[in-house]
């Protein structure tokens, strides 16, 4: 049948109504999508094929059966609300179970294409390795490469809308198989010519109490690893900021406003240009471990092979010195999982004086 049922609300009634169930055309859902996918309903009617008042027409239908707008439409196009972007994120999962395999024998053949997701501290480092790694032995396969931030690349691996991501301090979840690469160091990222950037020697947590510190929200995987830390040792560390943007958070530390915690990598060309100062926390040691996440079952036949590849070069960027504070981790097991389920050595990357200035 072409429909699928949601719950949803007759027309005019409140949100404390009481919901029922209603079947949506499977054209009102694609008609969205695509809108939302898009952000403009003229790409949209030239992507589907059709005119811009049928398109106009079905997502109005939609809206109407939902009782709540979804998209809100200015000069250049449209932006999903709140309700938009949720129905947008579901229906990007259930197009990618429609497109998946139904058989494990379909499973097992090369798809057309991977999905790759690396987090915003190391994407720029991670992209064109890996990239030339996965088109020499797949020069027939697309590679989708996606940055992401905190918690979100675990959630794109476990709701199929990446293949694997490169995460950091991942959690002990069942779906995922999670194999542990490296670790890497933390450190206070301050502007060049602020009291903090006079001293070159390591801080200690609670030299921080008194910088005005940006960090990203509770679910990102370096606030969690800093507010652990501090819960433990006692320190209140309390940032004036939240910001999740990587690239805005380096902006407002050139800009003087405040100072961040990031790992070397994130921050390596600032530092070696002069443009920012980095000082590692070394009481107690801030460091996180950079892990590989695939699903256990339904992965297609590329992705183990790829996580392998990953892994490779991952191990030669520490080894070579361009991923500077990482220290590679030796698995003493055969099947990839966490970290506290292996015997583990972590080997240093080599040392290269002078390097990155400070």
């Amino acid at each position: 049948m072409n429909a699928f049922n949601f719950l949803a609300r007759e027309p005019g009634t409140s949100l404390q109504s009481d919901a029922k169930e209603r079947p949506f055309d499977l054209r009102e859902l694609r008609y969205f999508h695509s809108v939302a996918r898009t952000g403009n309903f003229g790409r949209s009617a030239r992507e589907l094929n059709v005119s811009q008042p049928a398109i106009s027409h079905q997502v109005r239908k939609l809206e109407e059966g939902l009782g709540t707008q979804l998209l809100v439409r200015h000069g250049r196009g449209v932006a999903l609300t709140p309700a938009g972007a949720c129905l947008r994120d579901r229906l990007e999962t259930i197009m990618q179970l429609l497109a998946s395999p139904l058989d494990d024998a379909a499973a097992g053949t090369v798809p057309g294409t991977v999905s790759l997701a690396v987090p915003a501290e190391a994407g720029p480092l991670l992209a064109a390795p890996l990239a030339r790694e996965f088109r020499a032995r797949w020069p027939n396969v697309a590679l989708n490469i996606r940055e992401g931030s905190g918690s979100e690349l675990e959630e794109w691996v476990l709701h199929h809308r990446v293949d694997i991501a490169v995460v950091q301090d991942p959690p002990v979840l069942p779906e995922l198989e999670v194999s542990p690469i490296l670790t890497e160091d933390l450190g206070l990222v301050a502007p060049v010519h602020s009291r903090a950037a006079e001293d070159h020697r390591p801080l200690r947590l609670r030299d921080l109490t008194g910088e005005t510190l940006i960090l990203p929200g509770p679910q990102h995987w370096i606030r969690r690893r800093v507010d652990s830390a501090a819960q433990q040792y006692g320190v209140r560390l309390a940032p004036a900021m939240q910001v999740s943007s990587v690239a805005s958070t380096k902006v407002m530390v050139r800009n003087g406003i405040g100072c961040t915690i990031l790992p070397l990598t994130a921050v390596q060309d600032e530092v070696a240009r002069g443009a920012l100062a980095f000082r590692p926390i070394s009481h107690p040691p801030l460091t996180s471990t950079c892990a590989l996440a695939f699903r256990r079952h339904g992965a297609n036949a590329v992705v183990a092979e790829f996580a392998d590849i990953a892994r490779e070069a991952m191990a030669a960027l520490v080894d070579s010195g361009a991923w500077p504070g990482a220290q590679i981790i030796k698995l003493g097991w055969k099947s990839a999982g966490l970290p506290r389920a292996c015997v583990a050595e972590t080997v240093p990357a080599q040392s290269q004086p002078g390097r990155i200035a400070i």
